[in-house]
């Protein structure tokens, strides 16, 4: 009886609390892009299969279309959530109604510039002299960036504005016109065209970006942690609508026959089809918006927009995504924002400078330590190369993944300048046989081996945590980078590494990297400025010429009980 009444007890409170809690199910108003179609499948399936209403949220779709712009719903108050392209946003986005891209959810572009063989077109450069339809949508300025790209003046062709569904290809008004592959494309070859007939020029192919299909919210909504959590069951169950479209897409073609049973079926398909070329497969993707079309694109809008009050980067936040990651159980030690803007300075031509030098300073090490054993050219190469870039090898081989291929093998600049510093040190030694025992040289080379330090161990640090590795691989990596060359090239000649026996070397990388580490914890908080993360490798590179010139300078060393050199008396 006592049991019985334990667990009428627990059901009864149970169903008080149930009864108890309010409806927490919250209306979302979500604008579409332009009218049902595939394009928008995976909103579809999401309501069919009841993602969405398993996520708390009741989503309301509303249909786009010709003079609707969902950009301007969206700060109408109509819609809390507007699908669009990030130009839309670029042109209407401003002080008091600023718009923020919270996912992106094609990576790639649709967008083609789409010309007729017959109209006396057969290569893009053919384009110039002829009349090119665009819908002014943003599509004109991706239009005269491939003019650009290809050097044709952009007063040589004729842009004039066309009738939707590609009417004015088909029917000959224009030699070129704009197209979406997965809409204007298929309607072209429905009309009789033959695909013979066409050339389908695809921007990116020549460097031209444009950001399609993404999600937009009005800026000041993220200020509410109940809204932004919303936004981030909205992204989850739009994923998980695109998935299930991707296993099964002609269900989810007939999703949307269900929401407009007048479209083709058989076009639905195929612009399904082509659509999930745009959505990004893994889960860890869905939602990224990508910074390096971002800078493009901007570099384009910036240049031909009248949005002077524009500050493009409240364009865009990973906060939503984030924390999609988050509960993903995916978090990496850096945001995706700083793991860019570390990327992107290890790509800077002023670091590679750095990088060159460190790596060549090093190289210089192994072939005078050839010369002082008298090996011929092939030993003093095999030293040199060992020294400069052995430590970087040992790093790659750690970190995997993108460092392989190995760094010198795809820049020649590398083996090409250890080689020419192996013979020019060599032709030297020729004419000048102690050069390298004389005090000013071993003064240069000194300050050179501290900035190649730095640089190294910087550089090794950045590289780990860019990977996604655990922060702690960050200070191994860094001590691997200055100084895992220089041990190999040790063992090679068979003598103890001297970094072993008191020296203070690697263990101030290993701090270098954590400095670097907490640096860019700091920085994860800074997503819309690369600042944060210039000024932490900026501090750890001179915090390490400071810490290895201080010990030069004060002849820190281990001491005697922890493998520190043996006074003498």
């Amino acid at each position: 009886m006592i049991w019985l009444r334990l667990i009428l007890s627990t059901v009864l409170l149970n169903a008080g609390i149930c009864w108890a809690q309010p409806n927490t199910t919250a209306s979302i108003r979500l604008q579409l892009a332009w009218s049902h179609q595939s394009q928008f499948a995976g909103v579809y399936v999401a309501q069919i299969r009841k993602h969405f209403e398993n996520e708390g949220l009741d989503v309301i779709t509303f249909p786009g279309g010709s003079g609707i712009n969902p950009l301007l719903e969206l700060q109408n108050g109509n819609a809390d959530v507007a699908i669009s392209w990030f130009n839309n946003a670029f042109e209407l986005s401003k002080p008091g109604q600023r718009i923020t891209n919270i996912a992106q959810l094609f990576s790639g572009s649709a967008l083609n510039i789409i010309c007729r063989i017959s109209a006396g077109v057969y290569v893009p450069k053919d384009v110039q002299g002829k009349r090119i339809g665009v819908w002014g949508v943003g599509d004109q300025e991706i239009l005269y960036e491939l003019l650009d790209q290809l050097s044709i003046p952009r007063n040589s062709v004729e842009v004039v504005m066309q009738r939707s569904n590609g009417e004015d290809l088909i029917d000959g008004n224009v030699a070129c016109a704009t197209a979406m592959s997965y809409n204007e494309y298929w309607k072209i070859l429905h009309s009789g065209i033959p695909s013979a007939d066409l050339v389908v020029v695809d921007p990116q192919k020549y460097g031209t970006t444009n950001i399609e299909d993404g999600l937009y919210v009005m800026s000041d909504r993220l200020e509410d942690p109940i809204f932004r959590e919303q936004m981030v069951r909205l992204i989850r169950a739009l994923r998980k609508g695109w998935s299930e479209a991707r296993i099964a897409p002609t269900l989810a073609a007939q999703s949307v026959q269900k929401i407009a049973p007048h479209l083709d079926p058989a076009q639905q398909l195929h612009m399904l089809q082509v659509v999930l070329d745009l959505i990004p497969k893994e889960n860890k993707q869905f939602g990224l918006f990508n910074l390096a079309y971002f800078d493009k694109s901007v570099r384009r809008l910036s240049a031909v927009s009248k949005n002077s009050d524009l500050d493009p980067r409240s364009l865009w936040t990973h906060q939503i995504w984030n924390q999609v990651q988050k509960e993903d159980g995916r978090k990496l030690p850096l945001t995706e924002a700083t793991r860019f803007y570390v990327t992107e300075i290890v790509k800077s031509t002023w670091f590679k400078l750095l990088i060159y030098l460190s790596a060549f300073t090093f190289a210089l090490s192994g072939t005078l330590e050839g010369m002082n054993r008298n090996y011929d050219l092939w030993g003093r190469l095999v030293l040199a190369f060992l020294s400069g870039l052995g430590g970087g090898t040992l790093r790659d081989i750690i970190i995997g993944g993108e460092r392989l291929d190995f760094f010198y093998v795809r820049d020649v600049v590398f083996p090409t300048g250890i080689l020419l510093i192996v013979l020019t040190a060599s032709l030297i030694g020729l004419r000048y046989r102690d050069f390298h025992h004389t005090e000013t040289f071993k003064t240069v080379k000194k300050y050179t081996d501290v900035i190649g330090f730095a640089g190294l161990a910087t550089l090794g640090a950045m590289l780990a945590l860019a990977a996604g590795m655990a922060w702690f691989w960050a200070p191994i990596c860094a001590a691997l980078s200055c100084a895992g060359g220089g041990v190999l090239r040790d063992v090679l000649v068979n003598q103890e590494p001297h970094t072993f026996k008191g020296v203070i070397y690697e263990e101030a990388a290993v701090v270098g990297g954590l400095v670097l580490t907490g640096g860019l914890f700091i920085a994860n908080y800074y997503e819309s400025s690369p600042i944060p993360v210039v000024l932490t490798v900026g501090l750890t590179f001179i915090f390490l010429v400071s810490l290895r010139l201080a010990i030069y300078r004060y002849k820190l060393q281990y001491p005697e009980i922890l493998g520190g050199p043996k006074k003498t008396n």
